[in-house]
């Protein structure tokens, strides 16, 4: 199964969010900055979807969750970077 454009950019969002850090994690809020409004809810499917693939990876915090790129996530970020 492919990653669609969306999921694409996702992965490069939070890469690009991160400043390239492996450790970086955000909460999906901050992840949907940038992207339309109407995009939202798809973005937050997207990420659940990332996740079960193991691209994204999520952190729970006392006042809600985060989402960072596991080392297979930020390998693709990387190559997205460099295809674009």
């Amino acid at each position: 199964m492919q990653l669609t454009e969306l999921d694409q950019a996702v992965i490069v969002s939070i890469y690009a969010k991160g400043h390239k850090s492996k450790q970086a994690h955000h909460p999906i809020d901050f992840i949907c900055k940038g992207f339309p409004s109407h995009l939202h809810g798809k973005i937050k499917k997207s990420v659940r979807k990332l996740r079960k693939r193991g691209f994204v990876y999520r952190k729970p915090h006392p006042s809600g969750e985060s989402y960072g790129l596991t080392d297979a996530g930020w390998k693709k970020a990387k190559e997205l970077e460099r295809d674009y």
